[in-house]
């Protein structure tokens, strides 16, 4: 059970859920997602990040933008570190930020964090 393959498959799990819009459930799998990744791939690893960006999004559409905030900036500096500032995944966490930061009508620091990508 604390294989990054097992990991993998709660991940998977939480995305149905949560295009499901069943936002709790998915929740549940990305958290034990999460748990089985950090022990087995570390903190630092592009799928854990992955999985960080999934518990942001899953926060965002449950209105909870600062919690939202702070599972983006973990993955966001995970992404850098480990496959940079050209990537896609990097880009489309960084734009997840911008919109939290217009959520919360932080309009500069929305329009910084768009100039970056």
């Amino acid at each position: 059970p604390e294989h990054s393959s097992t990991a993998g498959t709660y991940h998977e799990i939480g995305n149905v859920l949560y295009y499901q819009g069943k936002y709790e459930k998915a929740m549940q799998q990305y958290q034990k997602a999460l748990e089985i990744k950090l022990k087995a791939l570390g903190p630092e690893h592009s799928s854990t990040a992955g999985t960080y960006h999934e518990i942001g999004n899953v926060l965002y559409y449950q209105g909870k933008y600062e919690k939202a905030m702070q599972q983006y900036q973990k993955a966001l500096e995970i992404k850098l570190k480990t496959i940079g500032t050209e990537h896609p995944s990097t880009a489309t966490t960084s734009r997840c930020i911008a919109t939290v930061l217009r959520k919360q009508r932080k309009y500069e620091n929305a329009m910084e964090q768009n100039q970056k990508e």
